[in-house]
């Protein structure tokens, strides 16, 4: 009898996460995006700091800094009519502003992964400052610069992506370590979108191994020095 009700509060226990994670209160990117764009009134809350809201955010985003003095206050202030979508930089701080918006009784969706998450998927921006874009080729010409000997390493990355320019130091490390072995190629993902549809780059940092023009790896995703390394040592055949 102990043990089928331990099983039964087990049961209990995974039908509320489930519930938490799947039924609109925690959602992965693609299913906030489906949710924000099918609720009329929705309320899209950035709870960053006014200076990261200026970095970018998302479109029609309204910030209120969850770390500010009065920003319980500010939030008695929304309208409770409006299902309230919140987001900051990771998951972090829009998990603790959604507990208190919901004892306030709102009705809250949180993003997974935050703001970090929204821009490795490609979505759209708003107040993104203008930066000067590298080089942009079309198809013809970036298929002429991933042919040849030495297999390529490109990486697909933004000048709004934090993890992006997070990686971009050990990329320059790899590239002169592997001189020689391995060219590395940096494809800006803004200006590029013939090369990103063609090779179906969604997310981004990305990283693809061409030898001869022929793709032999795509990966996605943040990497560690590691994971990188090992990356380089595949293109040139030292591990399989």
């Amino acid at each position: 009898m102990k043990s089928n009700s331990l099983y039964k509060l087990y049961l209990a226990g995974a039908f509320l996460a489930l519930n938490f994670s799947v039924f609109g209160q925690n959602l992965p990117v693609e299913s906030f995006e489906k949710k924000l764009q099918e609720t009329s009134n929705a309320f899209l809350l950035d709870v960053r700091t006014a200076g990261e809201f200026g970095g970018g955010h998302l479109p029609k985003a309204t910030n209120i800094d969850f770390r500010s003095p009065d920003f319980a206050n500010k939030i008695k202030d929304l309208p409770k009519d409006k299902p309230v979508f919140v987001y900051c930089l990771s998951g972090g701080r829009s998990a603790q502003a959604a507990e208190i918006l919901r004892k306030e009784g709102f009705q809250v969706t949180e993003l997974q992964g935050g703001y970090l998450k929204w821009t490795t998927k490609l979505k759209p921006l708003e107040g993104v400052p203008n930066v000067k874009h590298d080089d942009a080729w079309d198809l013809s010409a970036f298929g002429k610069l991933i042919q040849g000997e030495n297999a390529v390493v490109v990486d697909f990355y933004a000048k709004w992506c934090a993890p992006c320019l997070k990686m971009m130091p050990t990329v320059d490390k790899l590239s002169n370590d592997y001189k020689g072995k391995v060219t590395v190629l940096k494809v800006e993902a803004d200006g590029n979108q013939a090369v990103l549809q063609k090779y179906e780059i969604d997310e981004i940092p990305s990283f693809l191994v061409f030898r001869k023009g022929k793709l032999l790896q795509k990966t996605s995703g943040f990497r560690e020095e590691a994971q990188l390394k090992e990356l380089f040592d595949q293109s040139i055949g030292t591990i399989r």
